[in-house]
C-alpha cells in the first residue's frame, strides 16, 4: 500500500476481526484497488464490540468492511438491512455502507463453491462433511446445498451441529448433522469432500487437526478454508494419504472477489488479488 497516494478523497475499507492481525486481507484487497485505479485503502481493525464497530462505520463514513470470526453471526444485529441470502444463511461477512445503511452480505458460500469449481468439483450430486457450526459453515453448507449438493454438519459439540443442520434443514432436505467422536471410516466411505471451516490448526496452533487422519482415504477431497499456514496439518495429512486438496487460500480469494464487487460494482482483478495474498502469505514464512 503506497501512502504516500493518500488523499482527502480518500475511500476507507477495513475488516473487523478477533484475532485479525493473521488477515491477508489488507494485502490482497489493497492491491486490487491500486489494479483497478480506485483511490481507497483497506485496513484491519480488532474491535471489543462490532455493535461499536458498525457505528464507526455510519460515524466516519468507512464505505465497506469483511467481518471474520467472532463476529459473523453477531453482526447481523447491527445492521439495518439483510441481503436475501444472508438472512437466510444467518451469516454475515460483508457489510456496505450507503449514506449510512448497513447492508449485510454473505460472500463465504459463493467463495467455497468457486474454489471447489477452481479444482474441477461442482456441488450437484456430491457429498460434503462440513465440519463446524459456525457462520462460515453455514455459509457454505447453504451455498452448497443450493447447488444440488448433499451435507452432513459435524462438530464437537451435537446440540450445535444439531441446531445448525436444523436451520438448513428448513430450507433443504439433503441436511443432517453428526459428533466428530461418532465418525468411523465405514462412515466416511459415503463422503466425497470433507470441508474444515473451524480455525482448528490455524496458527499458531499448527499441530492441531480438525479430525483423526485415519479417516481419510485416497478418494477424498479434502478443503480447509484455514489459509495460514497454507498447508494445515489436515491437508499435509491429507496429501499423505493421496486425497486431492482445496487451500484456504482460494477461498479467501474467491469470496474477496466478490466482495471487491459489491463495493464497487466493478470486476474484481482476481489475478492481483492472487498475487498480493501469496507474496504475503510467502514473505511471512520466509
Amino acid at each position: 500500500m503506497n501512502t504516500e497516494k493518500c488523499n482527502a478523497e480518500t475511500e476507507l475499507f477495513c475488516i473487523f476481526g478477533r484475532p485479525v492481525r493473521h488477515s491477508l486481507s489488507p494485502a490482497m484487497h489493497n492491491a486490487a484497488f491500486a489494479a483497478a485505479g480506485i483511490n481507497a485503502v483497506y485496513l484491519a481493525f480488532s474491535p471489543s464490540s462490532i455493535d461499536a464497530a458498525v457505528s464507526a462505520m455510519k460515524a466516519l463514513g468507512i464505505r465497506g468492511a469483511s467481518v471474520t470470526i467472532p463476529f459473523k453471526t453477531e453482526v447481523i444485529a447491527s445492521c439495518d438491512v439483510l441481503d436475501a441470502s444472508a438472512a437466510a444463511i444467518g451469516s454475515v461477512n460483508t457489510l456496505i455502507n450507503r449514506q449510512g445503511i448497513i447492508t449485510g452480505y454473505s460472500t463465504d458460500g459463493d467463495g467455497a463453491v468457486m474454489a471447489l469449481d477452481h479444482v474441477g468439483i461442482t456441488p450437484s450430486g456430491a457429498k460434503f462433511l462440513v465440519i463446524g457450526n459456525g457462520g462460515s459453515a453455514r455459509a457454505i453448507a447453504y451455498s452448497l446445498l443450493a447447488a444440488g449438493g448433499r451435507v452432513i454438519i459435524a462438530g464437537r459439540n451435537p446440540e450445535r451441529a444439531r441446531a445448525c443442520a436444523d436451520d438448513l434443514a428448513a430450507m433443504f432436505t439433503a441436511v443432517d448433522a453428526i459428533c466428530i467422536p461418532e465418525l468411523t471410516p465405514s462412515f466416511m466411505k459415503g463422503i466425497d469432500v470433507v470441508i474444515n471451516t473451524t480455525p482448528v490448526g490455524m496458527e499458531p496452533a499448527t499441530e492441531a487437526s480438525p479430525i483423526p487422519a485415519d479417516l481419510l482415504e485416497s478418494r477424498h477431497t479434502v478443503f480447509d478454508i484455514v489459509y495460514a499456514p497454507h498447508r494445515t496439518r489436515l491437508l499435509e495429512e491429507a496429501l499423505a494419504r493421496g486425497c486431492a486438496v482445496v487451500f484456504g487460500i482460494d477461498m479467501l480469494i474467491f469470496q474477496g472477489a466478490k466482495q471487491f464487487e459489491l463495493w464497487t460494482g466493478r470486476p474484481a482483478p482476481i489475478d492481483a488479488m492472487r498475487e498480493a495474498a501469496m507474496a504475503h502469505l510467502r514473505g511471512r514464512h520466509d
